[in-house]
């Protein structure tokens, strides 16, 4: 398997997804998180609701798209530090936020293997 060609974080929907663009296909995966309302439930209960449901929240995945399935690549401006850039397909579009400079180079790196295909 070859090393990324790109790694980065993106912050969507309050969930943090590790983001790998490799020259033949992206992948990113959401990691399960710590969920407020599960502490705070831990906490009225005296831990009994930790103890049967535990502490992490159940939105975790993986996903992954085919450069050559990807039809174009659209970013926007959200708020003074990040944009987001879109990355369509024929059946979804996928939102990643970043930086302001990291989304740039997202988009000059995807734009580059779409066209390579």
């Amino acid at each position: 398997m070859s090393a990324p060609l790109h790694t980065f974080t993106s912050h969507t929907a309050g969930k943090n997804a590790r983001v790998s663009i490799y020259s033949d296909r992206i992948e990113w995966e959401l990691q399960r998180g710590v969920s407020g309302g599960k502490i705070t439930a831990g906490l009225m209960t005296g831990g009994l609701s930790l103890l049967a449901t535990g502490v992490k929240n159940g939105k975790a995945g993986t996903e992954m798209i085919p450069v050559r399935q990807i039809t174009s690549v659209l970013t926007k401006r959200d708020g003074f530090l990040n944009t987001i850039v879109s990355v369509v397909t024929a059946g979804n579009t996928v939102d990643f936020r970043v930086s302001h400079s990291e989304a740039k180079e997202i988009r000059d790196i995807l734009n580059r293997l779409m066209l390579a295909v």
